[in-house]
C-alpha cells in the first residue's frame, strides 16, 4: 500500500507540471486524496498484521479513525503543491517536510488513539521522537525525489519512479513500525466497547478498497493527461501549419517573402555594439510573361516549371544562405559577399542552366527571364532598399541578360 501510494504521488507530482487552471487544481486535490488515503490505509493494514498482547481484541472508534485520515490528506496536499511549484528554496522544502512529516505523525498516532485503550497505551519517548524524525526525513526525501524525477529521460522514467516509490514506501513503513515499537500496552488493557470497527478484519478491506481507488485514480489521470497531450499536439500542429503558411511557399516548399524580410532584418540587427552587421549579397531572379505561360501551358505545367526552377536554384547555389520564392515568377537569394568577377561568372553559369527550355505535353516552354542583385551595405541598409536595388538592376539588364559586369545599385 505504501509503495502504491508513493508511486501515485510521484506520478501526480510529475504530471501536474503539464496542467494549469482548474484541471491542475482538480488533479492536485485528487492526488492529495489518493496519497493521503494510501498512507492512511497502510497504517490499518499494518495494524491488522499486529498481534495485541495476550491476543486481546482490537477495535477502533469510527469517528476517530476517520479523523486520523484528515492530516494524511492535508500533508499530501502540501507535498503535491510544493513539488509542482516552478522553483522552491531549500528552506521551503525543509519547512514543508516538517509540516508533511507532522501530518503523517499525527495520522499514525491519531489512528492509535482511535483504539481508545483502557488503560491508555504507553509510549517510549525516544522511539516516538525517532518515528517523527523518520516521518520528516521521508517527507523531505519524497519532496526532493518528486521534483527531480520529472527531469529523468522518458526511457528510464518508469524504473526511476518505481525505485523512488519503493524507497518512499520503505520509509513510510519504517515510520509506522518504529511508532508501533514505541507502544506498550499495560496488563489487562482493552479497547473501548463502543468502538464499531473491528481490527481483525479492517485491514484487508481497507487495503483492497484503497488499492482500487488509487488504481482508478491513476487510470483517470492517465486518460485525462493523454487527452491533454492530444490537445497540445493538435495545437502545436495548427501553429506549425499557420507558421508554414505564413513563411513558406506551398508550391516549392521554399521560404516566402515574409521569411526573407524577417531574415534580412535579423542580419541587419546589430547584436554587438562594437561591430557592424556582416556584408551580404541579395540576388533577384525573375521570369516574365507569367500570365502568358498560364494561358499557354496551364497552371499545373507552370507550377511544375516553378518547382523545377526552385530545385535548380538549390542545386546551383549550394552556398546560398537562403533561397526564397519572392512572388509567382521571381526568386530571391541571400548569398555571401563576392567580388564582381566572381558574381558575373556565377550568374552566367546560373543563367545558362536556367535558360534551358522545359518540355510540357510535347511542347517546349520558353520563358524570358532576367536577374538583378544588390549588396549590403553598398545598395542600402534596410530590406526594402536592398530589394528595390536588386529589382532596379533587373530592369536595367532586361530579359535573358548575359552577365554584364554591373556594379551594385
Amino acid at each position: 500500500m505504501a509503495v502504491i501510494a508513493a508511486y501515485t504521488a510521484i506520478y501526480f507530482g510529475t504530471r501536474l507540471f503539464d496542467l494549469s487552471g482548474t484541471a491542475r487544481k482538480f488533479w492536485l486535490a485528487a492526488g492529495a486524496l489518493c496519497l493521503g488515503t494510501g498512507i492512511w490505509s497502510m497504517h490499518f493494514v499494518g495494524m491488522s498484521a499486529y498481534t495485541m498482547p495476550g491476543h486481546a481484541h482490537m477495535s477502533f472508534s469510527a469517528w476517530l479513525t476517520l479523523a486520523s485520515w484528515i492530516p494524511a490528506v492535508l500533508a499530501s496536499a502540501l507535498a503535491l503543491y510544493v513539488i509542482t511549484l516552478p522553483t522552491v528554496a531549500w528552506r521551503s522544502i525543509a519547512a514543508s517536510a516538517l509540516i508533511m512529516g507532522a501530518g503523517i505523525f499525527a495520522m499514525h498516532y491519531g489512528g492509535m488513539y482511535a483504539m481508545q485503550m483502557h488503560p491508555a497505551i504507553q509510549y517510549d519517548t525516544a522511539l516516538v521522537i525517532l518515528s517523527g524524525i523518520i516521518a520528516v526525513v521521508a517527507s523531505g526525501a519524497a519532496l526532493v525525489i518528486c521534483r527531480k524525477v520529472r527531469d529523468v529521460p522518458p526511457t528510464y522514467a518508469f524504473a526511476v519512479k518505481l525505485t523512488a516509490a519503493l524507497v518512499m514506501g520503505a520509509a513510510i513503513c519504517g515510520m509506522h513500525y518504529t511508532g508501533m515499537a514505541a507502544a506498550s500496552y499495560p496488563s489487562g488493557a482493552v479497547t473501548a466497547e463502543a468502538n464499531s470497527l473491528r481490527g481483525d478484519w479492517m485491514g484487508i478491506p481497507t487495503a483492497i478498497a484503497a488499492s482500487i481507488f488509487l488504481l482508478l485514480a491513476l487510470y483517470m489521470a492517465y486518460r485525462d493527461l493523454r487527452e491533454a497531450e492530444r490537445v497540445r499536439t493538435a495545437m502545436r500542429e495548427r501553429q506549425q501549419a499557420v507558421h508554414q503558411a505564413a513563411f513558406y511557399d506551398r508550391v516549392t516548399g521554399l521560404a516566402n517573402r515574409n521569411f526573407l524580410e524577417a531574415r534580412v532584418l535579423e542580419k541587419l540587427t546589430v547584436r554587438d555594439t562594437d561591430n557592424a552587421p556582416e556584408p551580404f549579397g541579395l540576388w533577384y531572379v525573375e521570369f516574365t510573361d507569367y500570365r502568358d505561360l498560364l494561358q499557354s501551358y496551364g497552371e499545373e505545367n507552370v507550377q511544375s516549371l516553378v518547382r523545377h526552377l526552385a530545385h535548380t536554384l538549390q542545386e546551383q547555389l549550394r552556398d546560398a544562405e537562403l533561397i526564397v520564392r519572392y512572388s509567382n515568377n521571381s526568386f530571391m537569394v541571400i548569398v555571401p559577399p563576392m567580388n564582381t568577377d566572381t558574381r558575373v561568372e556565377r550568374l552566367r553559369q546560373l543563367m545558362k542552366v536556367l535558360g534551358r527550355s522545359q518540355t510540357s505535353d510535347g511542347k517546349s516552354m520558353v520563358y524570358p527571364w532576367g536577374w538583378g542583385f544588390s549588396e549590403y551595405p553598398v545598395s542600402g541598409t534596410n530590406s526594402r532598399n536592398l530589394i528595390r536595388a536588386a529589382q532596379k538592376i533587373r530592369k536595367q539588364v532586361g530579359d535573358n541578360a548575359r552577365g554584364q559586369a554591373l556594379q551594385p545599385a
